[in-house]
């Protein structure tokens, strides 16, 4: 990802579409694994849903690249395979 562009979109997540509903406004963090800092990231702005191909049904972010959301280190508790979710509610 480039500092150049400033909206991205992530994909593809398997999660339901009230969970993605409420992470809108929330962080978005990618690591390349979970014991490491956070190489991009940013806010989330919308989302969609895949329509076809091998991907659909899954969850596509659109998020704002942030600068001061990268290097940012998450603890190892909540991860389920590739990702964590944490909801505030």
């Amino acid at each position: 990802m480039g500092q150049d562009r400033k909206e991205w979109e992530s994909g593809f997540w398997s999660l339901p579409e009230d969970k993605a509903k409420k992470l809108i406004g929330g962080s978005i963090l990618f690591h390349e694994k979970k014991n490491t800092p956070s190489y991009s990231s940013g806010i989330i702005l919308n989302y969609r849903i895949q329509e076809a191909g091998e991907w659909k049904g899954l969850v596509i972010f659109k998020f704002e690249y942030l600068d001061n959301h990268r290097r940012v280190w998450t603890d190892g508790k909540g991860w389920r395979q590739n990702m964590k979710v944490v909801l505030k509610e």
